[in-house]
């Protein structure tokens, strides 16, 4: 059996391990395939957030730059007509999410902003004065924490930019990232501003307030400067500082040679989960990823859990003005994707049904070696059984038949025997010719309403000879029986005899020749007990005596005579007929419980 299981093992092998490379090469590609899959994810995510910020953008930098101030000029037909500006609304109105408020720096460093009036406008009354010092207020802590300041240069101080320089601008520390389309980049632009736009820009300027507190009326203001018909306005695209809190827009304003820095400033947290969650949708559970936000030190903003990440999928800064603020996409979910999944399973099924159907084969090998061997030993035993009786029914004719036994006393015990030997040959034949009608299902079953008790006398009055004739007294014991079951009579008889046969031949060396019949009736239970005072059976073969051709492995098998078929028909007659049967070790001897049907009662 050994070489067998070797045998065995090494086609398995054969098969298995290439078949577990190709698994793995297959998974291996899957996860090439799934890490794919997720990084064209992040880059759509990346291009995106670039669009959205691109967009947002574009509305802001086709805002005038007269929007900064608290009153302005429009156009209307016929000439101009001052209005509030909209960005001096409250609350404030954007498509930016987190949106503290508007700013301008003056060339003389004074913060304005449009919600609330400066200059000469200062004592003007507005509704919700103390909310627009607030938004005022905080406008200058985030500029100040950010260091954002106009430092008074004039334009002819400052190194004149080209369209060159701007592109250079955006390209920075975009390396790895994706390069701004020239349809993607904001110009450098030009307003053209009208004589009553430029004075009332200048109206909450500083210069406008100290002519007017030096002793000019109010009223006179306007006289008192000199204003051009058209002034030209130069203003460059938007640039973008930011800390872990705050993000701040802003861009260069050139008039009259003189230097003014507009912008905006948003909360970075309301901002991006604006960006992120409401306008891009993203959901880092049902994407299985997250995406962080910071420099390249820290992370400032995360959407998901960076926790269990299974690696970064990208890290790249964001498109200009953000071209300082890193995104890294990280990949939480686990890379077992439905296709990883399925090939999981389909490896789990196919190693084993490999593993099971090599094991099925093995088994089924295995039993049809031990069965061939075991049919081989029936055969042998069977020949010796058959031999054995022959042998001595022949010697004993030829004694008698030659008149060599003079004494009639001896001839009476020649023919006994005769007689004796011819019964042991019938019934070895009988139990060959039964077992083959098992195997075949050609066991006439005969059901039919008996007493159990009536069975157990019939037996008794049959089969006490045969007991007696191999030395062994017989005990009956028997329950008070008043059932009518429904069984097949000659079944029961059979199981009864291959079951006393067997223990006359493993217990004919015991000291105590005893067999011990019984029927015992309980509430839940009627049942036939076989008691004998032989050497038992080893518990390991207890589970195996029911199998063809077995006989127990030990020195008592090799000295007493049998064919292994008996139990093996007892319980294929058990089987046939709804009863059951049970062997256990009495100690000394054996106990075999036969149970009877109680389904027909």
């Amino acid at each position: 059996m050994n070489r067998l299981k070797l045998i065995f093992t090494f086609l398995f092998l054969v098969i298995a391990i290439p078949v577990a490379i190709l698994l793995v090469n297959s998974y291996k590609h899957f996860q090439t395939e799934s890490q794919y899959a997720y990084k064209e994810q992040a880059y759509f995510i990346l291009q995106m957030l670039n669009q959205r910020i691109y967009d947002d953008l574009a509305v802001e930098e086709q805002r005038s730059y007269s929007e900064y101030r608290f009153i302005r000029a429009v156009p209307i037909i016929g000439g101009e007509e001052v209005t509030i500006s909209k960005l001096a609304e409250l609350p404030i109105r954007s498509h930016y999410g987190g949106m503290i408020g508007y700013f301008q720096l003056d060339p003389d460093g004074g913060m304005h902003t449009p919600v609330l009036p400066d200059g000469i406008l200062e004592k003007i009354p507005v509704e919700d004065r103390s909310k627009r010092e607030v938004i005022r207020d905080s406008i200058q802590n985030v500029l100040k924490q950010l260091d954002i300041h106009n430092e008074g240069l004039s334009r002819n101080q400052v190194q004149a930019s080209t369209q060159d320089s701007l592109d250079r601008l955006y390209g920075k520390n975009l390396k790895l990232a994706v390069k701004l389309n020239d349809n993607k980049k904001f110009q450098r632009r030009y307003e053209q501003s009208s004589k009553t736009e430029t004075f009332l820009f200048d109206v909450e300027s500083a210069r406008i307030l100290r002519i007017s507190e030096n002793g000019k009326e109010d009223e006179n203001v306007y006289d008192s400067i000199e204003v051009p018909n058209l002034l030209e306005v130069e203003i460059d695209p938007f640039q973008a500082k930011f800390d872990s809190n705050y993000i701040v827009y802003y861009r260069n304003v050139w008039r009259n040679n003189e230097q003014f820095i507009q912008g905006y400033a948003v909360r970075l947290r309301n901002y991006l989960e604006n960006l992120v969650l409401n306008e891009l949708q993203f959901n880092p559970v049902e994407q299985g990823i997250t995406l962080a936000f910071g420099t390249k030190e820290n992370d400032y903003v995360t959407f998901g859990s960076i926790v269990n990440s299974k690696g970064e999928l990208l890290n790249i800064p964001l498109q200009f003005p953000l071209n300082d603020m890193i995104l890294t996409v990280y990949l939480t979910e686990e890379e077992s994707s439905s296709s990883h999944m399925i090939l999981v399973l389909i490896a789990i099924i196919m190693f084993v049904a490999l593993a099971g159907g090599f094991f099925a084969v093995y088994r089924s090998t295995k039993s049809q070696i031990l069965l061939a061997n075991k049919r081989q030993d029936f055969v042998s035993a069977v020949s010796h059984e058959l031999k054995t009786p022959l042998t001595a029914i022949r010697m004993y004719a030829e004694l008698l038949q030659n008149s060599w036994v003079a004494n009639e006393t001896k001839r009476q015990k020649y023919y006994a025997l005769i007689v004796n030997e011819t019964e042991r040959l019938s019934r070895l034949i009988q139990n060959v010719l039964n077992l083959s009608k098992l195997e075949r299902g050609n066991w006439n079953v005969q059901f039919s309403k008996e007493n159990p008790k009536t069975i157990l006398d019939t037996f008794v009055a049959t089969y006490t000879q045969n007991i007696e004739k191999h030395g062994f007294d017989l005990t009956v014991t028997s329950d008070i029986c008043n059932l009518q079951l429904t069984l097949d009579k000659d079944a029961v008889m059979q199981i009864l005899t291959n079951v006393v046969d067997n223990s006359l031949k493993f217990a004919r060396n015991s000291t105590y020749k005893m067999i011990a019949l019984e029927l015992r009736v309980s509430e839940h239970d009627v049942y036939f007990v076989v008691r004998d005072y032989g050497p038992g059976i080893p518990q390991k073969e207890i589970s195996h005596v029911f199998e063809e051709f077995y006989r127990v492995g030990n020195e008592m098998t090799r000295t007493t005579a049998g064919t292994g078929i008996g139990l093996s028909m007892v319980k294929k007659l058990c089987d046939m007929t709804n009863m059951k049967i049970e062997i256990e070790n009495a100690n000394p001897g054996l106990r075999t419980k036969l149970h009877l049907p109680l389904l027909n009662i």
